[in-house]
């Protein structure tokens, strides 16, 4: 069976292809909603740059069977350092490549399809050497196609992020019952800590686009609140710039006109105290980045707001929670299912372009805006 690669150079196209890039997402199991077309067209449209010293260019790759059934679409853009000149560096990298913004990024491929997207993107790709390097993103070595772009590409495998899928029982008490202990006590408390003192949270979940605009600037405030209060690098605010809050507004404002965007407020006495932002795709609810204001933390609001959207997912019939990429104790105290995306970089063969690849990455790694990538070029997936 032979399969085409097309490139999409407009966003016009990408619009075009909608209705089929949702077949496709409908067949995969990647609950990101990075990977949705609101998200990444939202994204091109806020995020990509024109200037003289960087210009990015829309090169998405569109995988179809000679049917002309889609089998694979991967994300991707150009990005030119600087933008003219005999000494510019070409390299492609996703879609949603920010500081903060968008968690994953990842190839969308059909499972029935893997092994023949992968040789086909590949000869496609190494057909267009006007490329120095390409960093690939959300891999997972393991699968058909992981294995099929590692045949037919010199992939060098780098860092792993792990995503965090509580799959739900039928009911909040079934759900609670397979709970650890200690994730038993620390929800008992945040309840009973408020009913001590006479206070009672209650949930607000915005759903349409002028609910969630409103929501959202809760959310705003109190995700920058946790920064203002809290001396921890490992909480900035992540919609300081306003170019990543007015991406984040569109976003959800698209996702809402699809009835898949949601935010979440606790209230104490009317007042807002915590805040998180979901996505409903398909059978899962994303939770996405949250805020608290850490006046109320002795109750665990934090805690509280995220087992509240958990009961609203399952009084919704949903089948999983995704809370969100990354490692830390509060995903992983839900025993979540993790699945790891790992990062690879396949270097054009030659001098010039392994050099150019290693003074980039020397100086983001310089600037702590890229981890990892020291061992981009000498470490290989074992």
């Amino acid at each position: 069976m032979a399969f085409e690669v097309a490139t999409l150079t407009a966003v016009d196209q990408l619009r075009s292809l909608e209705k089929d890039w949702l077949g496709l997402l409908s067949r995969t199991k990647l609950d990101l909603p990075s990977l949705w077309p609101e998200w990444i067209i939202t994204w091109w449209e806020q995020f990509h740059q024109e200037r003289s010293v960087i210009r990015d260019r829309l090169h998405v790759k569109a995988v179809r069977r000679d049917s002309g059934g889609l089998v694979a679409l991967v994300p991707l853009m150009v990005t030119e350092r600087p933008a003219v000149g005999p000494a510019r560096v070409r390299a492609i990298g996703f879609i949603g490549t920010d500081k903060y913004v968008t968690e994953q990024r990842a190839p969308i491929v059909d499972p029935a399809w893997e092994g023949e997207a992968a040789r086909a993107l590949a000869a496609d790709l190494r057909g267009d050497r006007r490329w120095d390097w390409i960093a690939w993103e959300g891999l997972q070595p393991e699968s058909e196609f992981g294995k099929g772009l590692a045949r037919e590409m010199d992939l060098r495998w780098g860092s792993s992020q792990p995503g965090n899928i509580l799959h739900l029982a039928p009911s909040w008490e079934e759900l609670r019952r397979r709970l650890r202990r200690h994730v038993k006590d620390s929800i008992r408390h945040c309840y009973n800590s408020l009913r001590t003192d006479g206070l009672t949270a209650h949930l607000d979940v915005a759903v349409t686009q002028n609910q969630i605009a409103s929501a959202l600037e809760t959310f705003f405030d109190l995700h920058r609140t946790i920064r203002q209060h809290v001396a921890d690098v490992a909480r900035p605010d992540r919609f300081a710039d306003p170019i990543a809050r007015r991406f984040l507004i569109q976003a959800c404002s698209r996702f809402a006109a699809r009835n898949s965007a949601r935010v979440f407020t606790l209230r104490i006495g009317g007042i807002p105290v915590a805040s998180r932002v979901g996505f409903l795709l398909r059978e899962c609810l994303y939770l996405y980045y949250g805020g608290y204001d850490p006046a109320w933390r002795k109750y665990s609001v934090a805690t509280t707001v995220t087992t509240e959207a958990i009961k609203y997912a399952i009084q919704s019939g949903l089948r999983q929670v995704h809370l969100s990429m990354g490692a830390d104790a509060s995903k992983a105290r839900w025993d979540p299912e993790m699945p790891l995306f790992y990062s690879a970089v396949c270097v054009k063969p030659g001098l010039y372009p392994r050099t150019a690849l290693g003074v980039y990455s020397w100086a983001r790694a310089r600037s702590g805006a890229l981890e990892g990538m020291k061992t981009l070029l000498g470490r290989r997936f074992e």
